[in-house]
């Protein structure tokens, strides 16, 4: 599988959400996931315009054990069938162009939430409370995530 990008839009609010006293993801890979579910419950997706491939790094980051089924879920509801789940190269890369298109639209929603919030904890935690709302934009694909 190829390795996964980012948007270099989005590494100041990367390092927001990592670094300091108490950051509120300790790896990027978690603020990736995160968004991407984010960008999944309201059902945007955004293609990446800078990418930085330096910044660029191997899914075997990923060390949640869900990982490889949170990608298999992205295809398959975005496609409705299984079809995606072949192990061929093109559909490896569908799922991750998936989730990278999914994570960016995410940190651009997380970046409007912090922009009206007082802290980057407050738009988190209001984040999580909307997609528990049953008028989600999307309630099947959030209930999966």
């Amino acid at each position: 599988m190829r390795r996964i990008q980012r948007d270099s839009s989005h590494e100041e609010l990367i390092k927001t959400l990592t670094s300091g006293d108490q950051p509120l993801f300790r790896e990027i890979w978690r603020v990736l996931l995160f968004a991407s579910s984010v960008g999944v419950a309201h059902g945007k997706r955004k293609p990446l315009q800078n990418v930085d491939t330096g910044k660029s790094f191997p899914d075997s980051y990923f060390s949640a054990a869900g990982w490889p089924g949170y990608l298999h879920l992205l295809g398959i509801t975005e496609t409705g069938n299984s079809d995606i789940l072949r192990s061929e190269e093109r559909n490896r890369e569908q799922v991750v162009v998936l989730f990278e298109e999914y994570a960016n639209a995410g940190l651009h929603i997380i970046q409007e939430k912090i922009r009206n919030s007082s802290t980057p904890l407050e738009a988190m935690i209001l984040l999580v409370s909307e997609s528990e709302k049953p008028e989600a934009s999307n309630p099947n694909v959030a209930d999966l995530i």
